[in-house]
């Protein structure tokens, strides 16, 4: 049984070992340590229960998915016959971020700021704002965040965008699946929409569409079977009303079908997982929790349910995802997917992803991502370029309704640290295109290049910062710059 549980909150900086010290101590002062109400509410035991090593285990990850958290240790202290002790180690990331927002790929640059903070006054609230100057015009962006509403395990979650081609208010109220135990699930969503989609051809805007939309969406879930080896089933109803219209002669393609939708969808999902510490495969000194074992989704929907108005069809999407480690320090992800409306968007996708961590320092890691689309509504199109994955290359220069991504790098994490930045680099090779017709292998565009990558130690999620250098290799000369947030592609 577990007698009591003693908790351990070490500020940003426990040790202060480097120069300037006062640095160091004014982080420490202005920062609120994570109040203690919140570790022991994200915890899935409490004094009295009897001692579970996979729960504290479990625990461990779930603190550690917290953004604001950069380390947790669970420990059992003073064991008996009958009794133990717990003791909980959390470590505080700086959760309050003032960021300028550079991000460039393929001759596009966003510039902007924004003021983020993850861990409201010690109580794990994140609020977020944003300002993006782009090509087009000014957006805004606002977010709200509440992992633990009015403490318990239900969330909640608004979202507000303002720009020039998007307006959208979404919010949400869920009580997820929260651990391996959790027995049911529900939730409320909603949002507002109005868009102007852009449809590009080689880097160009061809033509524009106009989207209004509402939707609404409730479902409840429930969790059968063991702690690894469970089964879940979801059933939810969704209304959805989409109005299209054109902007004269901007407008060059048809219009999709103005739809209302009543959706009456049931899902099933069946898992064996389990789970292993890992370091240095995306980020710098955080530890990352990988997901190994088979996830199988399967979702059947019928619209003009349970009221018979608006389009009846039938969607249908499965799901297949494989994870597995070989040898101890190889990776591999395998993802599979369809999904279907039968009378138009259907979409077959494979992600193959392997990560090789022989040596220390050091992480090859693969990607690869083809996409097949067959009916596509007009609004609806693949696209790649410098910005989105094929490095040296044009924003937006591929389009077409079937697409090919390669990423192959060399990540190298160096012992080198500036303050509270980590060094590294990476070297890499992408190759990849979209397609309008038929899949060509020998219509591939490739480039190569090098990168600079900076760990933010001590920011929410370790986040990564990364600045390449891209050649392409079917260009007469040239290079690009693609600078932004975190590794090209991540560990699904």
């Amino acid at each position: 049984m577990i007698r009591s549980i003693a908790f351990k909150r070490l500020d940003v900086f426990p040790e202060i070992t480097g120069k300037p010290a006062f640095l160091y101590h004014w982080a420490n002062t202005l920062h609120i340590v994570t109040r203690e109400r919140v570790i022991q509410k994200t915890l899935l035991f409490k004094a009295g229960d009897v001692l579970d090593p996979e729960l504290l285990e479990e625990s461990e990850r779930k603190l550690r998915q917290l953004s604001y958290l950069g380390d947790a240790k669970i420990s059992i202290e003073n064991q008996d016959t009958d009794s133990v002790d717990i003791k909980v180690v959390t470590r505080d990331q700086w959760s309050t971020v003032l960021s300028l927002i550079l991000s460039r790929g393929g001759g596009r640059t966003v510039l902007g700021g924004a003021l983020e903070e993850f861990n409201l006054l010690g109580y794990g609230k994140q609020i977020y704002s944003e300002v993006n100057h782009e090509p087009e015009g000014i957006t805004y962006r606002a977010r709200y965040r509440d992992p633990q509403l009015l403490d318990s395990r239900w969330t909640t979650q608004e979202n507000l965008i303002s720009g020039p081609f998007i307006k959208v208010f979404a919010g949400q109220v869920v009580r997820p699946f929260y651990a391996l135990d959790t027995r049911w699930a529900g939730g409320i969503f909603g949002d507002l929409t109005d868009e102007t989609i852009r449809l590009f051809s080689r880097g160009e805007e061809v033509s524009r569409l106009r989207l209004q939309s509402a939707s609404a969406q409730v479902l409840v879930g429930r969790a059968l079977g063991g702690r690894f080896n469970k089964t879940r089933v979801q059933l939810s109803y969704r209304y959805q009303n989409r109005d299209f219209s054109d902007f004269g002669e901007l407008t060059s393609t048809p219009l999709p079908d103005d739809e209302l939708l009543h959706t009456i969808t049931s899902t099933l999902s069946l898992e064996n997982v389990s789970f292993v510490e890992e370091k240095q495969l995306d980020n710098f000194q955080r530890t990352e929790d990988i997901t190994l074992g088979n996830l199988t989704t399967i979702s059947v929907g019928r619209s003009g349910l349970p009221i018979p108005e608006g389009v009846k069809r039938f969607e249908v999407s499965l799901r297949r995802r494989e994870a597995q480690r070989f040898f101890g320090k190889h990776y591999v992800v395998a993802i599979a997917a369809v999904q279907s409306l039968f009378d138009k968007d259907t979409i077959a996708s494979l992600r193959l992803q392997y990560y090789n961590k022989a040596f220390p320092s050091q992480t090859v890691a693969l990607n690869f991502e083809f996409d097949y689309g067959i009916d596509l509504e007009t609004s609806r199109q693949f696209i790649l370029g410098g910005d989105t994955g094929l490095r040296g290359y044009p924003a937006r220069e591929f389009t077409g309704d079937k697409r090919l991504r390669v990423n192959i790098e060399d990540r190298i994490f160096t012992p080198i640290n500036v303050l509270t930045v980590a060094l590294g680099g990476v070297l890499f090779f992408d190759a990849g295109t979209v397609w309008d017709e038929s899949v060509d292998l020998s219509e591939l565009n490739y480039s190569i290049g090098f990168g600079i990558r900076l760990g933010y130690t001590r920011s929410p999620n370790s986040r990564v910062g990364r600045i390449d250098f891209a050649w392409p290799l079917h260009r007469g000369g040239g290079f690009g710059v693609a600078i932004g947030v975190d590794q090209q592609f991540v560990l699904n």
